[in-house]
């Protein structure tokens, strides 16, 4: 991890842009769909207008528009600190708000797991 916290083990550790990819990597791995970028990024605090410009900038590319929310929400962007920053316990209780329950267990199952390994 490139941030100087275990974030693995800390659900409410800061996680920066250095993370995007194993932040990727965790929704995908979990199910979650990448067409419901637009919602997540409103549930995580990003402004209608920056998600409306991220699609914009790469229309017809969800995957692309998913990225550039979760880059947007990892450097804390508009109103994502208003939303409990960004940490994985922010993205479970975002993922919960629009009823992604299952992929928001996984989530913190895998924390949980990694707080008793480590």
């Amino acid at each position: 991890m490139a941030t100087n916290c275990l974030i693995w083990s800390r659900p409410f550790c800061n996680l920066s842009v250095d993370n995007l990819a194993d932040v990727l990597d965790l929704l995908q791995r979990y199910g979650f769909p990448e067409t419901k970028w637009h919602q997540l990024g409103l549930r995580l605090g990003l402004k209608k207008n920056t998600l409306d410009a991220i699609e914009n900038n790469h229309p017809h590319d969800v995957s692309r528009c998913m990225t550039e929310c979760l880059s947007q929400w990892l450097g804390r962007a508009d109103n994502v600190d208003s939303r409990g920053g960004a940490n994985l316990d922010s993205l479970s209780n975002a993922l919960r708000s629009m009823n992604e329950t299952a992929v928001a267990e996984k989530l913190k199952h895998h924390v949980l797991i990694n707080i008793f390994n480590n």
